[in-house]
This record gives structure tokens, C-alpha cells and sequence, in this order.
């Protein structure tokens, strides 16, 4: 069973550049470990984020261990006022936009 976290959140004016170049230094590193069982996508409009995580094993986010990742989360709340935690979704819905995390265990 995979799971879809979702965290939301809007930037001051003044950080929306330092938050995206730090996401765009997740997304090249999360391709060294290369984690089959995650799909991650990250989009902006404006000043506003969504970063859309989905992987296999909600005990194990593979993010958790990927350095530019904890820094990312260590600089976030400097960014914005919002409450900008990762939050559970259930996909209601989907065509060709997410493909299923892989099950690492059955």
C-alpha cells in the first residue's frame, strides 16, 4: 500500500527564489539513491508550493535520509508563516499522473 503526503505552503516574497532553488537541490539529489518505490513532484505558482510525495512504506519516507532534504525542512519555516507540514492524502482519482509507488514488501 503506498501512501501520497502532500505539504502546501506559500513563501514571503523575499524567499520564494531561496525555496525554489533548495527544492530543485532535493529533486538532483534524490537521484543518487535513485529510490524505486517514490515518485516526488514539486510545483509552483507564484509565491505558492505544492510538493506531492508518494512512496510505498509511510514508515520509511526515503527523504529523511537525503541531506539536502533535512535542509531543506530546517530552512522552510524561515520562508513562510504557514504550517507547512506534510499532510496524508488519499487518491481519489488518477490518469497517468502519478504511477503506483512500487510495494516493497507483499
Amino acid at each position: 500500500m503506498s501512501t501520497l503526503q502532500i505539504v502546501r505552503f506559500t513563501t514571503h516574497d523575499e524567499h520564494t527564489a531561496s525555496a525554489e532553488t533548495e527544492i530543485r537541490r532535493v529533486f538532483h539529489a534524490v537521484t543518487a539513491p535513485a529510490p524505486e518505490d517514490m515518485q516526488y513532484l514539486a510545483v509552483r505558482s507564484g509565491h505558492e508550493f505544492l510538493l506531492a510525495l508518494n512512496h510505498a512504506d509511510p514508515a520509511a519516507n526515503p527523504l529523511l535520509d537525503i541531506e539536502p532534504a533535512a535542509h531543506f525542512r530546517r530552512a522552510l519555516p524561515n520562508w513562510t508563516s504557514d504550517n507547512a507540514a506534510p499532510k496524508p492524502f488519499t487518491v481519489i482519482g488518477n490518469y497517468n499522473m502519478l504511477a503506483p509507488a512500487q510495494e516493497t514488501s507483499k
